[in-house]
C-alpha cells in the first residue's frame, strides 16, 4: 500500500498547531518550518517501514530519534516551554505513526 507523504505532513502540522495554540501561531508557523527542514529524513523513515525494509522496533527506535530532533531544533528557536514543544512533536508523530500504520 502507497502513503502520501504530503498529507501526512499536512496532517502533522495541523495537529502539532493544535497542540500550540495557548502559544500562538507563530509557534505552529516555526513547527512548520522545522517539520519541512526535517521532512527528507522523515519520509525516509516511513516509506521505509511501508515498504518493510525496517521493522516495527526500528521504526520505533528511529521515531524517537526523530522526536528528539524536531525537540531540539524547536527549543534551539527558544519560541515555547518544553512541555508545549513536546505535546505537538508527540501529536504530530502520533500523526505519522497512524498514517504508516494505515498503509502496512
Amino acid at each position: 500500500m502507497s502513503i502520501d507523504i504530503g498529507k501526512t505532513f499536512i496532517d502533522m502540522t495541523k495537529t502539532a498547531g493544535q497542540g500550540l495554540e495557548k502559544e500562538g501561531a507563530a509557534i505552529g508557523d516555526n513547527f512548520s518550518k522545522v517539520l519541512i527542514n526535517n521532512k527528507e529524513s522523515l519520509a525516509e523513515l516511513m516509506q521505509a517501514r511501508v515498504d518493510g525494509e525496517i521493522n516495527e522496533e526500528d521504526f520505533t527506535i528511529e521515531l524517537e530519534r526523530e522526536k528528539l530532533i524536531v525537540e531540539a531544533e524547536m527549543i534551539n528557536l527558544e519560541i515555547a516551554s518544553k512541555a508545549a514543544i513536546q505535546k505537538a512533536v508527540n501529536g504530530a508523530m502520533d500523526v505519522l505513526t497512524q498514517a504508516v500504520s494505515a498503509a502496512v
